[in-house]
């Protein structure tokens, strides 16, 4: 008898063993799976951040340069504003004037960052700004260019003299895991914005 239960404890040994590398690979691939989504969540909550903190600065009258300086001197982690990032400014009101009158407007728009995205709020041409320190529209009257094109979030509606502060925040996303492998794909580019 005794060589039947040497032959038993094996064969369960064996099976386990099997039985493990059948499920291993699930295993693993929900582990990365994790890793890569905990880190997606990650890099989505610190651009929320900058994103926030962007449209505090400008709506408190601080220059759009002086905004970008502060932002860049916060940047951390996966965060970065330089081939891949952008971020776009922007202070959205109502024309008074001209063609443009009543219609929301982009008064004011200034970006930077070396990531080729496009606002949500539209795009107009640099040339639609005056440069630095306030990056003004240069004909806000008649401009038709830097009229909204977007819709504005959740039904918001403007009254004159009333300014929203945009930030708007694109961020190249790259995955930590060969999770891309296993046919699971995130977004490439994360974004965020915020209004005040």
């Amino acid at each position: 008898m005794m060589p039947k239960a040497r032959s038993r404890g094996r064969r369960t040994r064996g099976q386990a063993l099997a039985e493990f590398g059948i499920v291993l690979p699930f295993l693993a691939m929900v582990l990365l799976g994790v890793v890569e989504f905990g880190y997606a969540i990650y890099h989505s909550l610190l651009i929320d951040a900058v994103a926030r903190e962007g449209s505090n600065l400008i709506a408190r009258d601080t220059t759009m340069t002086d905004a970008e300086a502060a932002l860049r001197a916060g940047a951390q982690g996966p965060v970065q504003f330089d081939s891949n990032g952008r971020v776009i400014f922007s202070v959205i009101k109502l024309g008074t004037g001209g063609s443009n009158n009543g219609q929301p407007i982009i008064a004011q728009r200034y970006a930077f960052g070396g990531l080729s995205v496009t606002s949500v709020l539209g795009t107009p041409p640099s040339a639609s700004y005056a440069g630095s320190p306030d990056y003004k529209a240069v004909n806000a009257d008649n401009d038709s260019s830097i009229r909204i094109t977007g819709a504005l979030p959740n039904g918001l509606t403007l009254s004159t003299g009333q300014s929203v502060y945009v930030t708007e925040v694109f961020v190249r996303h790259s995955t930590v895991s060969p999770i891309n492998r296993l046919g699971v794909t995130l977004p490439s580019t994360l974004y965020a914005s915020a209004y005040f």
